[in-house]
C-alpha cells in the first residue's frame, strides 16, 4: 500500500501490474446508479444493515427485502457478491466498510477491489470487453462517512481512499470509479489529487493539454460538443448497428450489400425511400411520414431502461460546463448532469435545460440537441433529405452553435468531425476568422476554434484542421497487449482492431479525468471543519476563519441597509464551507 504521510498522498505511481495494464482511479460527482460499470460496491456493516438509498444502485425494488440478496457467509470484514444478482448488466458487491480509523476505511475499500479482481476474473473482463471497456470498471462510493462513523473526519477518509484505491487499481488491473454524491466531497477529492502532483497521462504534453482545458473550464471559457462516441460506450449502437436494427425492426427489404458503398446519410435515405415506396404514395406527405416513422423507431431502439451514462458522460458532467451541444438523440448526458447536481430525484428535470425546447435558466446548464431528441421522434435528423432541409428548419440552432465557436473554446469529444452540419458551421466560422485576421484582427496560435480529442493519431486529420482546431490524441500508439497471434485472419484482425479501440477509448477517459481534476476550482470543503487539513498551521487558520465567519453572519443578520455588504461577505464565506 502507498505511504500516507501527514494525511497527504505521495506522488509516486501505483505499482505496475505484471503482464498487463495498471488500472486507474477515476473521481466522479454523481450517484452509483447513474454510471455504467461492471461491478458496484455497496457499503454496509457486519450485521448487514443497508441504507435504502442504495436500492437504485443495487437494482432492488422498494418492496424487496435486502435479505434476499444478502451474501452467503456474511460476517465482520466481509467483501462478497450478492447471493442473487438483481440485474444482469453488472455485479453487485457488498462491503463491511466500518473501520476504527479513516485509514482502515481505505484499506477496506482496497480489499473489496482485490476481491472483485480475483473473483471471476475472466468473466469480469469479458463483460468489460463486451461493453467496449479495456479494463473492468468498478464503482465505489465515498465510504466511512455518515453511517460509517467518520463524518467529522471526511478529509482523512478521503486521503485514505485516494491512497489505497489508487494503489489497488494499479496492482489489480481494474479501473475504479470513486463516486462522490456531495459536491464538497468531490471538491476535496479533486483538490487533493491535484496537490499530490501525480501524473496519470503518459506524456507531459498530454498532461499540459489536459491542464489547459481544465483551466479554460474553470474560468468559464469552455463549451462542449460531444458525439456518438460518448454514448456508444454506454451500450448504444453505432451508426451501422442502428441501421441494421432499423431494417430488422421495420421489416425492410434491404440487405447489408445494398448499403455498401453508400455514405452514412445515403444509407439512412435508402431506408426512408424504401419506407415511402412501401406506402404506395409518392408525394411530400409520404416522405414526411417515412421520416417520422424512422424517428419513432430510432427512439424505441434507444429508449432502453438498462442504459446508464458512460464514464465519459459522468466525467464531462462533473466539469459543470454551462453550454453543451450534441448530435446524440439520447438523454444519458442529461442523466449524468442531474446525478451530479445534488438535486433530489423528483427535481432532476430542473438540473439541465434541453434546447431548443426548454427555456434557459442562468443557474443551470443547457444542452442543445442538434439532431433531435428521443422524446420528440419527429425532430430526429437521420437521412440525407433531412440534412438538406436542416438549415431551413433549424437555422437558429446552427446560429447558436456558431456563436459558441466564436465566443468560447469548443471541446469536441466522441465526434469524428464528419457531420455535414458541424463541418459547415466550423468552416464558416474559420473562414470568417481568417478574413478578419487578414484584415488586421488579432489571430494566430492560440486562437483556434477549439480542441478535438481524437482517438487515433491521424496526421492527415491534424493537418486538415491545423490553425482551426487543436487536435489532441488522448492515447498515443500502444503495443498490442493481448492481440491474437493469428491476427492475419479476418476474425483475428477484428479482435485486434476491437482491442485497439478499447485502449483508445480508455485513453480518452483518463484524459477527461485529468481535465476534470484541473477544472474543479470551487472549494466548498475548504473552510468546512470536517475536511481539516493535516498541516496544523492550515488547520488553525481554518478554525480562526470559521470563528470570523460566525461573527460576520451575526452582523449580516441584524438587517437593514448597512448589513447588505456583510450579508454578501457571509454568503461568500459560506460557499467555502463555513456554514454551521
Amino acid at each position: 500500500m502507498p505511504s500516507h504521510e501527514s494525511g497527504q498522498l505521495t506522488s509516486h505511481y501505483p505499482p505496475q501490474r505484471a503482464g498487463g495494464t495498471p488500472g486507474h482511479l477515476f473521481v466522479l460527482n454523481g450517484r452509483l446508479e447513474a454510471l455504467g460499470a461492471d461491478a458496484v460496491v455497496i457499503s454496509t456493516d457486519s450485521r448487514f444493515n443497508v441504507g435504502d438509498h442504495w436500492r437504485p444502485a443495487a437494482g432492488l425494488g422498494v418492496r424487496d427485502d435486502w435479505a434476499t440478496i444478502r451474501p452467503d457467509g456474511w460476517q465482520r470484514g466481509s467483501a462478497l457478491p450478492a447471493s442473487r444478482q438483481p440485474r444482469p448488466d453488472r455485479k453487485v458487491w457488498f462491503l463491511d466498510a466500518i473501520g476504527a480509523t479513516p485509514d482502515e476505511v481505505g484499506r477496506a475499500a482496497a480489499r473489496a477491489i482485490e476481491q472483485i479482481a480475483r473473483t471471476g476474473t475472466e468473466r469480469l473482463r469479458a463483460t468489460a470487453h463486451a461493453a467496449g471497456r479495456d479494463l473492468p470498471l468498478v464503482a465505489i462510493p465515498v465510504l466511512g462517512t455518515a453511517g460509517g462513523g467518520h463524518d467529522l473526519e471526511r478529509g482523512l477518509v478521503i486521503d485514505s481512499l485516494l491512497a489505497h484505491l489508487t494503489a489497488a487499481a494499479g496492482e489489480h488491473g481494474v479501473d475504479v470509479a470513486l463516486v462522490a454524491s456531495s459536491r464538497s466531497d468531490y471538491s476535496a477529492l479533486q483538490h487533493r489529487r491535484r496537490a499530490a502532483g501525480r501524473r496519470a497521462l503518459p506524456t507531459k504534453e498530454l498532461d499540459d493539454q489536459a491542464r489547459d482545458l481544465g483551466d479554460r473550464a474553470a474560468r468559464g471559457d469552455l463549451a462542449l460538443f460531444f458525439g456518438a462516441g460518448v454514448s456508444i460506450a454506454a451500450g448504444l449502437p453505432s451508426w451501422g448497428a442502428l441501421l441494421e436494427k432499423l431494417v430488422e425492426a421495420m421489416g425492410l427489404d434491404i440487405t447489408p450489400q445494398d448499403l455498401q458503398g453508400l455514405g452514412s446519410l445515403e444509407q439512412a435515405e435508402l431506408l426512408q425511400v424504401t419506407l415511402a415506396k412501401r406506402s404506395g404514395r409518392h408525394d411530400e406527405a409520404a416522405r414526411r411520414d417515412s421520416q417520422e416513422q424512422l424517428g419513432r423507431q430510432v427512439a424505441s431502439i434507444l429508449a432502453r431502461d438498462d442504459l446508464r451514462p458512460s464514464l465519459a458522460h459522468c466525467l464531462l458532467a462533473g466539469m459543470r460546463i454551462p453550454e453543451a451541444v450534441t448530435t446524440n438523440y439520447d438523454h444519458l448526458y442529461e442523466e449524468a448532469v442531474a446525478a451530479s447536481s445534488g438535486l433530489p430525484a423528483d427535481q432532476h428535470d430542473r438540473a439541465i435545460s434541453t434546447l431548443p425546447w426548454d427555456p434557459t435558466d442562468a443557474s443551470h446548464p443547457w444542452v442543445l440537441k442538434m439532431h433531435g431528441d428521443v422524446d420528440r421522434p419527429a425532430t430526429i435528423v437521420l437521412s440525407r433529405s433531412s440534412f438538406v432541409r436542416y438549415d431551413t428548419r433549424w437555422k437558429p440552432v446552427g446560429s447558436l452553435v456558431q456563436s459558441l465557436m466564436m465566443t468560447k473554446h469548443l471541446l469536441v469529444v466522441g465526434a469524428s468531425m464528419t457531420d455535414d452540419n458541424l463541418l459547415r458551421f466550423a468552416y464558416e466560422v474559420a473562414g470568417l476568422r481568417e478574413e478578419l485576421v487578414a484584415a488586421g484582427a488579432p489571430g494566430g496560435p492560440g486562437s483556434e476554434i477549439g480542441t478535438v480529442v481524437h482517438l487515433a493519431d491521424d496526421v492527415a486529420f491534424s493537418r486538415l484542421w491545423e490553425g482551426r482546431f487543436d487536435v489532441v490524441v488522448a492515447s498515443p500508439p500502444l503495443p498490442d497487449h493481448g492481440a491474437p497471434a493469428h491476427a492475419t485472419t479476418s476474425r483475428g484482425e477484428k479482435e485486434a482492431e476491437a482491442a485497439r479501440r478499447r485502449r483508445a477509448a480508455r485513453g480518452l477517459t483518463v484524459f477527461l479525468d485529468t481535465v476534470a481534476m484541473h477544472s474543479e476550482r470551487d472549494a466548498p470543503h475548504l473552510l468546512d471543519d470536517r475536511y481539516l487539513p493535516a498541516d496544523p498551521d492550515e488547520a488553525g487558520l481554518v478554525r480562526r476563519l470559521r470563528e470570523d465567519a460566525h461573527a460576520v453572519r451575526q452582523r449580516a443578520d441584524v438587517g437593514g441597509d448597512r448589513s447588505a455588504g456583510w450579508r454578501e461577505l457571509a454568503e461568500a464565506l459560506e460557499r467555502f464551507g463555513t456554514h454551521p
